[in-house]
């Protein structure tokens, strides 16, 4: 699977989880998505999934304080379904994208 940027990778380890880890949990999410993080920051660039999350707890601000990582917070809401917590984070995935697409196509305009 290619994948051009983080939240191309996070919607492909969603869509098969199992690929990526037997027995997959979010913290294999969590993992990718620190690791991936780190490499970004010793490489001195700049880190997408800052915006992402400044995006996520203006949706979700309730969460912003709590020192719960976001997606066990959309698991609780899924009362605990992983499947239907890695579909929901697709979604939020394709609509920060959205957004983010939206911003850069005025900017440009």
């Amino acid at each position: 699977m290619r994948a051009s940027n983080l939240f191309e990778h996070i919607r492909n380890i969603c869509e098969r989880p199992g690929m990526f880890a037997p027995g997959f949990s979010l913290d294999h999410l969590h993992l990718f998505i620190h690791g991936y993080e780190m490499a970004r920051r010793d490489a001195e660039l700049p880190s997408p999934y800052t915006r992402f999350e400044e995006w996520l707890y203006v949706q979700h601000p309730e969460w912003s304080p709590s020192s719960k990582w976001w997606a066990k917070h959309l698991l609780d809401a899924c009362g605990g379904d992983l499947d239907r917590t890695l579909s929901e984070i697709r979604g939020l995935m394709d609509r920060f994208l959205a957004t983010e697409e939206s911003a850069s196509s005025s900017k440009t305009s």
